[in-house]
């Protein structure tokens, strides 16, 4: 015969059973029941609002690099540029920075070497300053 002993429930002189007495019971269903608050929820929707709100806002200011198609463009021969990435966008970054560059209009081939930008004004254009910057 097989003898099978299954535990026995804890007793009221168990030290255990004293420990957790203690520990006082809070349903869980009171927590999640509760009433939200209004006030605060308005507060949470005025936020987000607001954000969303602040984002348009950012958007719609954002410069943008339009160029004009009949703006004047200037091809340049670079020789030396060899690099994949890095002398293309050197060279990009400095015609930036000229006064008579149309932003956005900058694209520099390092496989060819040629570099191409629009400009303001035909008249505007200093080839030293170009051959400086690149």
């Amino acid at each position: 015969m097989l003898d099978v002993k299954f535990p026995q429930a804890p007793t009221t002189d168990d030290s255990t059973a004293t420990a957790f007495a203690d520990i006082p019971h809070v349903p869980v269903a009171s927590a999640l029941s509760r009433p939200t608050n209004r006030r605060q929820s308005r507060i949470v929707f005025g936020c987000v609002a607001a954000g969303v709100v602040g984002l348009l806002v950012i958007y719609l200011t954002r410069p943008t690099n339009h160029v004009d198609p009949n703006a004047p463009r200037v091809v340049a021969e670079v020789t030396g540029m060899h690099c994949p990435i890095q002398c293309g966008l050197r060279v990009a970054a400095s015609l930036i920075r000229l006064p008579f560059v149309q932003p956005g209009s900058v694209t520099a081939n390092p496989k060819t070497g040629v570099v191409t930008f629009a400009v303001t004004e035909a008249g505007v254009v200093d080839g030293e300053q170009v051959r400086r910057a690149i």
